[in-house]
């Protein structure tokens, strides 16, 4: 089993002497598409969130309530 005390010379060494020495994380390069991914999700989920509040709001002004409405305590879900 070998030590290892200077890690940046362990990884220049390796890489110089057979070329094993590579990325020290597993996924290394795929930053990019994770990034891509997360993005889509994100706007996904901003325009889903947008319509469901679109709706809701359409539906409870579609109803009218009066400004005394509050005082009945009638939850709507």
């Amino acid at each position: 089993m070998a030590t290892v005390n200077n890690w940046i010379d362990h990884l220049t060494a390796a890489s110089k002497a057979d070329g094993v020495a590579g990325p020290i994380f597993p996924g290394a390069g795929s930053e990019g598409i994770l990034v891509i991914i997360l993005v889509i999700i994100w706007i996904g989920w901003t325009v889903i969130s947008s319509r469901q509040e679109s709706d809701k709001l359409e539906k409870l002004a579609r109803r009218r309530p009066s400004s005394n409405a509050w005082k009945s305590n009638i939850t709507d879900g």
